[in-house]
């Protein structure tokens, strides 16, 4: 038998988002055949049954091991969350990614539960960081470095849902202290709460990978929003291997408009979530959504009134 290249892979959610980890990881094992995932799921509370729910769904894929912990906070330790966002505090467990992982675990992947993998990520995972802290890919013409970090523009501003991460460096420089520290001293001007502050503290310490490794939202999107080429906007959505559905255009909602929404309920179809229904699946929904799809535009907008 031949042996698998081991993949030591995080991901951190709540019991809410269970089902969404469940399809990030059946997505990640059926078209990763070839790799052995050594998953840890971190959790903020414990949840029995999604928890077996999970475990059954990704049964059937023999190139995995599963574990999962629960993360509390340190005695003492505060983090912002902005009020005007979905987020919560698992949203800062990763930065304790050296805790979840045997010392000898040099590099880990790291996955948001809110993606898809639609393609083999060998490569990524055998990416040469050249001494960088981790590697993420930018949000092209992002300001938010700019506006609310004292960035520069050639600074960049990454999205951290998914990071390829030198485990080894990260321990032995600390990197856990330099972002509490900087949190500490911040806490105002940190609207997208870890992300920010990973990009405040390492933007000059991480490679920059390329766009297929995170496809957000944006690229699939109409009209375009972006400040690229629309050429290389379409050759990123062909050659996506990682689709990220961030921001408001969850696949789980029955109105959204992501042109990728349907490869989410592909996989969920092959989970113990399979039955799901979405709770805005309502009648007036139901017919916005056929409206949408068969009226022209200015009658769309009559009807927007009364729906």
């Amino acid at each position: 038998m031949t042996s698998r290249t081991q993949v030591p892979l995080l991901l951190c959610s709540n019991p809410l988002y269970l089902q969404h980890a469940a399809v990030c990881l059946t997505s990640l094992l059926v078209n990763n055949p070839d790799l052995h995932f050594d998953i840890v799921l971190v959790v903020s509370s414990r949840d029995p049954m999604g928890e077996e729910k999970l475990r059954r769904s990704l049964a059937p894929f023999r190139q995995h091991s599963l574990k999962l912990l629960q993360f509390t906070l340190p005695q003492g330790t505060l983090l912002p969350l902005n009020p005007r966002t979905h987020y919560t505090l698992d949203n800062w467990t990763r930065l304790w990614v050296a805790d979840f992982f045997a010392p000898e675990i040099e590099r880990v992947l790291y996955l948001d539960c809110d993606l898809i993998v639609v393609g083999n990520v060998a490569p990524l995972w055998n990416t040469d960081l050249g001494g960088a802290l981790f590697g993420a890919v930018d949000i092209p013409g992002s300001q938010r470095g700019i506006q609310k970090l004292d960035m520069r523009p050639e600074d960049g501003y990454f999205n951290s849902g998914v990071l390829l991460i030198d485990l080894a460096q990260w321990r032995c420089t600390r990197a856990l202290n330099v972002v509490l520290d900087y949190v500490s001293g911040n806490s105002a001007r940190l609207p997208d709460v870890d992300q920010d502050a990973l990009n405040a503290c390492f933007h000059a310490r991480r490679m920059r990978l390329e766009y297929k490794w995170n496809a957000i939202a944006p690229f699939f999107r109409e009209p375009l929003a972006l400040p690229l080429p629309r050429a290389e906007i379409e050759a990123v959505c062909r050659e996506a291997r990682i689709i990220h559905f961030n921001g408001a255009s969850k696949p789980w909602k029955y109105l959204t408009a992501h042109t990728r929404k349907r490869e989410y309920w592909k996989y969920l179809h092959m989970t113990e979530w399979r039955d799901y229904v979405p709770p805005d699946r309502t009648l007036t929904n139901m017919l916005r959504e056929a409206a949408s799809i068969i009226l022209p535009r200015p009658v769309k907008t009559i009807l927007k009134r009364f729906l």
